[in-house]
């Protein structure tokens, strides 16, 4: 009986944890939606938003050496046809392609070739803070609730075998 009552336990714990992943799941896939529903309303706000994030990260980037930016297919049409609000952005000559997978929105450069990149696209950096929303989540749902619940199954399984134990030591007691 308890090895049934602890693979039941165990059980619901799987699927709480099983719950919590697609829960953290479902969390990113909204996110992404409404991420890319908002640049699509306000493309303007986002396109200052992806240059303001590229002049931050070009003092770190921009030394003597090759530099490709890499944009989803829409920015790169966009800054291909703007290409001087990227140029002007950088002292060295910057490249501009379009990523073969698709992704929200966002960027990728490339240094040197390809040795050195870095992913700043909106995938990336929402699976970056994934962590941040697990925490927020077992936050929700503490872990301290689980180990009660455990604690008291454990009370609940010992209480049990204390009555079966007590009516097993009546019924050798009983005289036929």
């Amino acid at each position: 009986m308890n090895q049934s009552l602890s693979s039941t336990f165990l059980k619901g714990k799987e699927k709480f944890l099983n719950l919590k992943n697609r829960l953290v799941k479902e969390l990113k896939r909204s996110l992404s939606e409404l991420i890319e529903g908002r640049i699509e309303k306000n493309y303007s706000k986002y396109i200052e938003f992806l240059l303001k994030n590229i002049r931050e990260i070009k003092k770190t980037i921009d030394k003597p050496q090759d530099i490709e930016l890499i944009f989803n297919s829409k920015d790169y049409n966009y800054l291909l046809k703007n290409y001087g609000k990227i140029q002007d952005l950088f002292k060295n000559p910057v490249e501009i392609n379009q990523d073969r997978i698709g992704f929200i929105g966002g960027f990728k450069i490339s240094l040197v070739g390809g040795t050195i990149s870095y992913d700043y696209t909106i995938d990336n950096l929402i699976n970056i803070k994934s962590s941040f929303i697990q925490i927020e989540i077992s936050k929700i749902v503490n872990d301290s609730e689980i180990k009660q619940i455990e604690q008291n199954f454990n009370n609940f399984i010992q209480n049990q075998k204390k009555k079966i134990t007590g009516y097993l030591t009546q019924y050798d007691q009983i005289q036929f």
